[in-house]
């Protein structure tokens, strides 16, 4: 008897540990940041000038990729949880080609953007940015998000009633993804739950989400969950053999948005 004390004893104490190391550093788990000098040059093939966003706790920086002619109007890109800023001229290129001009920024923490982390902060920062692109773009603001990105992009859907949203591999909420790798952890206990679903279901505007079904990071499962929140089932385009890296520059994928985004004849 004692020794089955014990042993839940100790089965208690790890459980507690665990949930306790999950619960205060799961930015750790959600939060990939590259960090660099507010001086560093990030070097691009396209023309570029920096943005700065000035908040009362944040100084947030972001890119301006620049279309070769007078642009469409603007496309805020939110990327994934990886890197920072550096790496997005890939992405950007897809909507460069159609005529758009792309900001992509870096979340607190990440890049030269700084600011304590928290998901009500990062919401509000998703908020900031849309205003500036509204401020210089006036009604031409479209938003794309990428994987963790998508749950701000999806934000701005609810909130701003942005007429046009894309979602590469999207989750239905940082909760429900958790709760995927740590199901023994409650989900009150997740800080960052994130709510895709929630966001989506507020949305007015166009969303188009594409998602692949072999995709390692976020299931194929959890994004296709989302089409209930959807105007319409038929803005859910399921991408055969697409993982999470090779979606957005899938043939098929591109010539869909070439056809809904591109320019009219």
């Amino acid at each position: 008897m004692k020794t089955l004390k014990k042993l839940l004893l100790v089965s208690v104490s790890l459980y507690l540990g665990l949930a306790s190391f999950l619960y205060f550093f799961q930015e750790n788990f959600i939060f990939h940041p590259v960090p660099v000098s507010a001086d560093h040059i990030f070097k691009f093939s396209a023309v570029t000038e920096e943005v700065w966003v000035d908040n009362n706790d944040s100084r947030l920086h972001g890119v301006l990729f620049k279309a070769n002619q007078k642009p469409r109007g603007v496309v805020l890109y939110f990327k994934g949880n990886m890197g920072n800023v550096g790496h997005s001229e890939g992405i950007a290129q897809i909507f460069l080609n159609l005529g758009f001009d792309v900001l992509s920024m870096d979340y607190r923490g990440s890049g030269k953007s700084v600011g304590m982390l928290s998901e009500n902060r990062l919401l509000h920062d998703a908020e900031l940015w849309y205003d500036w692109a509204v401020g210089l773009y006036k009604n031409n603001v479209r938003v794309v998000g990428y994987s963790l990105g998508t749950t701000f992009a999806s934000h701005l859907a609810g909130v701003k009633k942005v007429a046009e949203t894309i979602l590469f591999a999207p989750m239905h909420s940082i909760r429900e993804i958790g709760l995927r790798r740590f199901p023994f952890i409650p989900s009150f206990l997740v800080r960052y739950p994130l709510d895709n679903y929630e966001k989506l279901s507020a949305a007015t505007g166009r969303v188009l989400i594409y998602h692949g079904t072999v995709d390692e990071v976020i299931p194929f499962e959890s994004g296709e969950s989302l089409r209930t929140a959807l105007n319409t089932d038929d803005h859910f385009t399921k991408v055969e053999g697409a993982n999470h890296y090779t979606l957005p520059r899938r043939r098929e994928v591109l010539g869909h948005i070439k056809q809904l985004w591109g320019r009219e004849t």
